[in-house]
Parts: C-alpha cells; sequence; structure tokens
C-alpha cells in the first residue's frame, strides 16, 4: 500500500531507521518525505499491523534546459532481516513503481549500493555527472575571492534564486529549499561582495556525501573558492574533498582540471521507464517529427515500441529509452547507430538531466 497516514508512517520509519540507520535518525535527512505535509510518500508491506519491507517515493519535474521530464524518484528501501528472501523488496518496489507511474512519472530513478540487485529487476545505469576530487596540491591553485562564511537564514531567497540558475535541475519550491538547507550534518557556505551572495556550496548531507560538495551554483571561479574554503575548513580531517557537477558543466571542469583536480564520468542514478506509452511519446516530440514511434501493448506483455522513418524502422524495449534520452556516463553509441539505421538526425538527444544531492531520497 501506498501511505501518508501517520500510524503505517511511523512503523515504516522505525523499520527504515533499524534497517538503514542501525536505529539512528532518518527522518531529518530527508524533509521531503517525512516531514508534516511533505509531497513524498511511503509504500508498505505487512501483516496484521507489522511493517515488513518499505521505501519512500517522491514525484520530481526535472528542468533539462528548455524541457520538462516528470520522475518519480524511490529511496530509502528497506526490509526486515527476519523477512528477508520472500521476495517483500521486489514487490514493494513493483508497487512503488505503479503508484508513481499513475502519478505521472515517466521514469524512476533511485540510488543503491547494491546496484546488481536492481539490475536484476530491470534497472539501469541512468545519465551523467561530473565528479571532481582536489587534493591539498589542487587546492593551493584554487582561486580566493569575495567574503566566504556560513549561510544564514536571511541568505534563502539569494541561494534560492542561484538555485533556479542552473538550467539542469529539480523543480523545486523555495519552501522546499529552505527545509532541505535545515538538514542534519552539512554546511553550506556562500560568497559574497557587500550584501551580494554570488555563489554557495553544500558540503554533507546527514550519513551521506562525507566531504562531498553536492549541490553548488555560481559562477566557476567562486564555486571553486567555496571548495577551497571548504577543504579547509575540514582542517585536515579529509585528504580530498570532491565535488559533483553536471556531465555539460564544461567551464568549471576546464578550470578545476587546470588546478590539478582528478575528474571522471559517473553515473547520475540508476533508471527504469516505467510508463513506456509516455516516454515514447516523449521521444516522438523530442524527434521533430522526423520518426514515427509507435508502442504495441496488446501482448499482455512488454509493449514493443517501433521507430520508424522513411528509411526503416528498429524495434526496442521500453529500458532502451533511456539509451536514447540520458545515456550512462554521455555515452551516445545507440544514439548514433539509431541515426545511422533511421538516417535521420536526433538533434536534441540525449538530454543531459541532473539532480543535486538535496533532491536524493
Amino acid at each position: 500500500m501506498n501511505t501518508r497516514t501517520g500510524t503505517t508512517d511511523r512503523r515504516a520509519l522505525r523499520l527504515m531507521e533499524r534497517v538503514l540507520r542501525g536505529g539512528g535518525e532518518l527522518a531529518a535527512e530527508y524533509p521531503l518525505v517525512f516531514a508534516p505535509d511533505a509531497p513524498g510518500s511511503l509504500t508498505t508491506l505487512g501483516a496484521d499491523g507489522i511493517v515488513h519491507s518499505a521505501c519512500a517515493t517522491l514525484v520530481r519535474d526535472l528542468a533539462i534546459g528548455s524541457e520538462r521530464l516528470r520522475v518519480g524518484l524511490i529511496g530509502s528501501v528497506a526490509t526486515d532481516p527476519s523477512e528477508r528472501g520472500r521476495g517483500l523488496a521486489t514487490r514493494v518496489l513493483e508497487l512503488a513503481e505503479r503508484e508513481l507511474a499513475r502519478d505521472g512519472a515517466v521514469i524512476a530513478l533511485l540510488w543503491a549500493d547494491d546496484a546488481e540487485f536492481y539490475r536484476r529487476r530491470g534497472w539501469r545505469e541512468f545519465g551523467c555527472e561530473l565528479d571532481f576530487a582536489f587534493d591539498a596540491a589542487a587546492v593551493a591553485r584554487l582561486p580566493v575571492r569575495g567574503t566566504i562564511r556560513r549561510a544564514a537564514p536571511d541568505d534563502l531567497g539569494a541561494v534560492h534564486r542561484l538555485y533556479l540558475r542552473q538550467k539542469n535541475r529539480v523543480e523545486r519550491t523555495e519552501a522546499e529549499t529552505r527545509a532541505l538547507l535545515a538538514v542534519p550534518g552539512m554546511e553550506t557556505l556562500v560568497l559574497h561582495e557587500d550584501r551580494d551572495v554570488r555563489a554557495y556550496a553544500c558540503l554533507g548531507r546527514g550519513a551521506d556525501f562525507a566531504n562531498t560538495i553536492h549541490e553548488w551554483s555560481g559562477g566557476p571561479d567562486d564555486v571553486l573558492a567555496l571548495v577551497r574554503a571548504h577543504f579547509e575548513r575540514l582542517q585536515g580531517a579529509s585528504a580530498e574533498v570532491f565535488l559533483l557537477a553536471p556531465g555539460d558543466a564544461n567551464e568549471l571542469a576546464s578550470e578545476a582540471r587546470a588546478c590539478g583536480a582528478r575528474d571522471w564520468r559517473g553515473v547520475l542514478a540508476l533508471g527504469k521507464v516505467i510508463d513506456p506509452v509516455a516516454a515514447a511519446e516523449r521521444l516522438s516530440d523530442w524527434t521533430r517529427n522526423e520518426v514515427r514511434v509507435d508502442v504495441d501493448s496488446t501482448s499482455g506483455g512488454e509493449p514493443r515500441i517501433t521507430l520508424a522513418s522513411a528509411s526503416g524502422s528498429v524495434a526496442l524495449r521500453p529500458n532502451d529509452l533511456l539509451e536514447l534520452l540520458a545515456p550512462a556516463r554521455g555515452e551516445c553509441a545507440r544514439v548514433g547507430e539509431l541515426e545511422r539505421a533511421l538516417d535521420v538526425s536526433f538533434a536534441r538527444l540525449p538530454l543531459t538531466p541532473f539532480l543535486w544531492g538535496l533532491d536524493s531520497i
């Protein structure tokens, strides 16, 4: 069942905290799921008033430049150890996927330590992020700019406006930004001149993102100055500080590399198409009508998706669409194969979605 009712909500939370945090607090880390009147939900399985398996879900709209894509986030998947081996986690995931699809999500996304568990259930690597590591030598070459201090409550409006400048992001209200900036275990620094906040950077979040700047906005030099400040404030507690960035953050990447930062391309999340018809329709929109997209779901099994042009046709499975919309690590080989097979150009693909660290659940 999918619920926001108080009793089951509390029982599911206790299960999640016991399984995922060793009994430690979890709710404060995810205010968009667990806070009163939060937009998120919990999907649970149990019997006789006892929750055996549960996960959190949250529907979000991704801004990808001028495009919008509705996705469903899944997180905090937990099953009572005494109930494992009965397929409960698989069933609770299936329930969550169906609920998210009913709420209009086209693709479901999650982050997992055990990726193989999810791959066996149809999940695939999705999207791209750039990861940077700055050691002391690289930090010494970073710029020093403006005045840097810890963010104060009065900075909220400026921070939210800076967030909205990111072309690839989750659509988020100012109230949601306020709640997320208050999560425990995180330090947010701002860079300003006079009263003008020009950049911010968030490091850490609860039990996640240790020594990692997972959300930021501002000019590249200002953001790198904040990286330097975060590293210095760690006072030797870590040999490196890490920075997550969108796959198309080319100017920041160039400056970071020039300072000696290590970098690599990572995967944004694990993804699964949960509404193949809607995904195919969006693909048709993004191909400028050069390709006809047909979906046959009459067989009762997995829908058959066909892309057809004047030069030929190609059959796809639902999750093949992930490789077209946002391929893992930005690798576009599949897009190129289809362009050659159909003799068309997918000029608007692939997309470059990005979810910042505060958006994960």
